[in-house]
Parts: C-alpha cells; sequence; structure tokens
C-alpha cells in the first residue's frame, strides 16, 4: 500500500467517522415509527390490487390493533401500448400506477389529513401471442405495482411519524 493510498482512507475514515452515529434504524424500539405499527386502520382497497396493496401495507405498517389514525388511497391505473409490430399487434405494455393517499388522524374534529402524499410506480410486460402468458404477466405486474405503492406510502409515513406517536414515557 502506498502512501497515497494510506492517507487516503485516513482522510476517508475521518470524514465518515462524524457521520457515523447519524444513521439510525427506521423501526428502532422506541421510535415514533416503530410506535405507528398496529396503530392505523387499512383501506378497503377492492380488486387483486388493492389485496395485494392491503397485505403489503400490513406487513409493513402491522395489522391494527388499536387504531387511532386511518389511511385512505385512490390507485388509478393506465395501461398503454409501447412496442408496436408490423401487423399493428402491441407487443410492450407499460403500466402506470398513481396511488393518492391521506393519513386521517384523531383530531379535535375528527377530519381533515395529519399526512398526505402522492406516490407513482411503473412497470411493463411483454404481451405474446399466448393469451394465458399475457394475462399472467399483467398479473405479475399489478402484484408488484400495488407492492410497490405501499411500500412507498409505508416508507413515507414512518419516515414523517414524528409527532404522530406519543412517546412511551
Amino acid at each position: 500500500m502506498s502512501c497515497s493510498d494510506l492517507s487516503r482512507r485516513v482522510l476517508l475514515l475521518g470524514l465518515a467517522m462524524p457521520l457515523a452515529g447519524c444513521f439510525r434504524p427506521m423501526l428502532a424500539e422506541g421510535d415514533s415509527a416503530s410506535e405507528m405499527r398496529g396503530r392505523i386502520a387499512l383501506p378497503p382497497v377492492d380488486g387483486r390490487l388493492g389485496f395485494h396493496m392491503t397485505q403489503r401495507l400490513e406487513e409493513r405498517l402491522g395489522r391494527p390493533s388499536t387504531p387511532d389514525h386511518r389511511l385512505e388511497v385512490k390507485v388509478v391505473t393506465t395501461d398503454r401500448g409501447l412496442a408496436i409490430a408490423q401487423d399493428n399487434s402491441v407487443t410492450r405494455r407499460r403500466v402506470t400506477a398513481t396511488a393518492t393517499w391521506r393519513l386521517i388522524g384523531p383530531t379535535e374534529d375528527g377530519r381533515g389529513p395529519v399526512l398526505s402524499g402522492r406516490e407513482v410506480s411503473r412497470s411493463g410486460y411483454n404481451a405474446t401471442t399466448s393469451l394465458y402468458a399475457s394475462r399472467v404477466a399483467a398479473r405479475t405486474v399489478e402484484r408488484r405495482l400495488a407492492q410497490d405503492l405501499a411500500e412507498r406510502i409505508s416508507r413515507d409515513i414512518l419516515a414523517r411519524s414524528d409527532g404522530l406517536a406519543p412517546r412511551a414515557s
């Protein structure tokens, strides 16, 4: 190891050490995000997409045991053909799912969002000549989009949860 390599490593280590204490797990015990688990009533979303989304939200936010917050989610999906063959058949589909969500909390008037946001997820699949293969691919994309949206929503809620959950004393 040359002298310049050693000095570069020492410099990097010296810069990284003060930042080492700045990072902590989002769901660390006693953190406001971990206090929110099980306190959010999950939305009833229709269809397969809603089933997969609710399932992933429950994994991330916990099964609601004593909910004092309510999550509302509205999902809009668009499906569009991207690649078109010479015979005008669509060979590639792009699906975009947009979720607009609001977290309603125990406010004085019982209305109004405590947190809100909008998440967008995109995916695609090949539309083959096999109807069965195309349907399976479309369902896989639908599940992937629902799970991704749920991940994004839950991360946003947990990251912004300071002040939502009373800390245990």
